[in-house]
């Protein structure tokens, strides 16, 4: 499926504007017309106060002249929207500080109060914008917000394509294909630049086609999804600030699909990659925004249990862990058997027993107190994960639980146990692209380092590294 409009219309043949000037030359246009262009597209959004005079653009051409406030993002959007690829303010000013901020604003959360500015910033996003990280006050305040404000739409537009309910029926199940493409062998580069390439695409139609109000939420569904893919790829690659910031507009954009379930499922892996990344804080506060909305969804509620606990474990308080943990295996079970989420398929009771077990090993790390009968618990709830053979299908997660398992027996002292569980962790590393698996790994190799002496990981070592190298 062609989904690469948006990022190849203008760079396959190498004509990719550089500045203002040869952007309105590719396109044909003065600067009359483009000042029109921007008039009527403010007018449009009903912003038309901000209209700019005929002859504004004229210095903006011939001395490369900036304008101030959020014309620059304004001209950018308009420019993009003709040339058929993302253009930044920036590129159209290289080198002017008020074309940087412009750039910079246009992907901020906070400034998501539209459709077209959470286009504008998925947009950059794709285009390689490397954001930085968000924590604390500020992080819940923007996760707070995407969960109650009123997104504004898109204007209607009288385009000459139109987009079809076939055609997002075919879309939606290729980003089906591609989660499970992701559940495969993980978040690696090609994967994920195709993912995003696929995202450009379609943000692409939802700015330049027309559609029926159904099929206009069919396309903000299949957007929320792929920036939730999108972000979670980014955090298994080790990008954690811009699986947030992919995530955290994601959140936005099932708001404005009005789909509360998607919506929720996002703020939980939000809380997932907080909790990963140290910041259990964050997580729980992330966790009670997420139950702020109400659902009658049981399986939604044990997805969002489940991210509680790991939160809970986190910040190693056990009696909550232990009290979340058990209320999603409860919630899953009652679950009605016909209740089917797309972006829940893999949720099982295997699942979450091994998200506990990975609880328990990260509470076990945190405290001496009850650490043996933790370690002993988390091995028994990882096990059956990290065993699944040769089915192809969660090969990624395998090997992750697998490396948790194996860090689980080391600090039980149990050298020939861990070095079993790693070697059947690293057989499926030819099958997966994962720089979380690739860290855990160096991670175990590096405790492993201290216990060489003992001759059963000497052995181990040198096909531990060989597996390593170059990765």
């Amino acid at each position: 499926m062609a989904t690469m409009t948006a990022v190849s219309g203008i760079a396959d043949d190498g004509a990719h504007p550089k500045s203002l000037a040869q952007a309105l030359e590719l396109i044909g246009w003065g600067p009359r017309d483009l000042a029109r262009a921007v008039n009527g597209w403010l007018t449009r959004r009903g912003r038309a106060a901000e209209r700019i005079d005929i002859t504004a653009a004229y210095p903006w051409v011939r001395s490369n002249y900036c304008p101030h406030g959020s014309i620059p993002e304004v001209v950018a959007t308009v420019l993009s929207d003709h040339l058929g690829a993302f253009v930044s303010a920036e590129q159209l000013w290289p080198g002017h500080s008020r074309a940087r901020r412009s750039t910079a604003k246009a992907v901020e959360i906070g400034d998501g109060q539209s459709l077209d500015g959470l286009v504008r910033s998925l947009e950059q996003l794709v285009s390689g914008s490397r954001p930085l990280p968000t924590h604390g006050a500020d992080l819940v305040a923007a996760v707070l917000d995407g969960l109650h404000t009123t997104i504004e739409s898109i204007p209607a537009q009288a385009k000459p394509d139109r987009i079809r309910l076939p055609q997002t029926e075919l879309i939606a199940y290729h980003v089906k294909a591609l989660r499970h493409l992701d559940d495969r062998q993980g978040g690696g580069a090609l994967s994920l630049r195709y993912v995003t390439h696929e995202l450009a695409g379609i943000l692409d139609l939802v700015r330049s086609a027309s559609y029926e109000p159904e099929v206009g939420r069919d396309l903000l569904t299949i957007v929320a999804d792929l920036a939730q893919l999108a972000g979670w790829m980014q955090f298994d690659a080790g990008e954690a600030a811009t699986a947030q910031r992919y995530l955290l507009l994601a959140i936005r954009v099932a708001r404005a699909a009005g789909d509360d379930g998607r919506m929720v499922n996002n703020v939980g892996m939000l809380a997932y990659v907080a909790s990963y990344t140290d910041h259990g804080s964050d997580a729980l506060r992330i966790i009670d925004a997420a139950n702020s909305v109400p659902t009658s969804s049981d399986l939604l509620r044990a997805r969002t249990a489940g991210r509680a606990a790991t939160a809970h474990a986190s910040v190693a308080d056990l009696g909550a862990f232990r009290a979340a943990a058990d209320r999603s295996q409860d919630l899953l079970a009652s679950a009605a058997h016909d209740e089917l989420a797309p972006y829940l398929y893999y949720l099982s009771p295997n699942q979450l027993s091994a998200e506990a077990g990975y609880g328990m090993l990260t509470i076990a790390m945190r405290t001496e107190l009850y650490r043996q009968p933790l370690l002993k618990q988390a091995i028994e709830l990882l096990t059956p994960l990290s065993s699944i053979g040769d089915d192809p299908a969660y090969q990624r997660s395998a090997l992750l639980h697998g490396c948790q398992l194996a860090r689980a027996h080391l600090l039980r002292r149990d050298l020939e146990g861990t070095v079993e569980t790693a070697r059947v962790a690293l057989g499926r590393l030819s099958e997966v692209q994962s720089g979380r698996c690739i860290a855990s790994l160096r991670d175990l190799r590096r405790a492993l380092a201290q216990r060489q002496r003992a001759t059963v990981v000497a052995d181990f070592l040198p096909e531990l590294d060989s597996a390593l190298e170059g990765r």
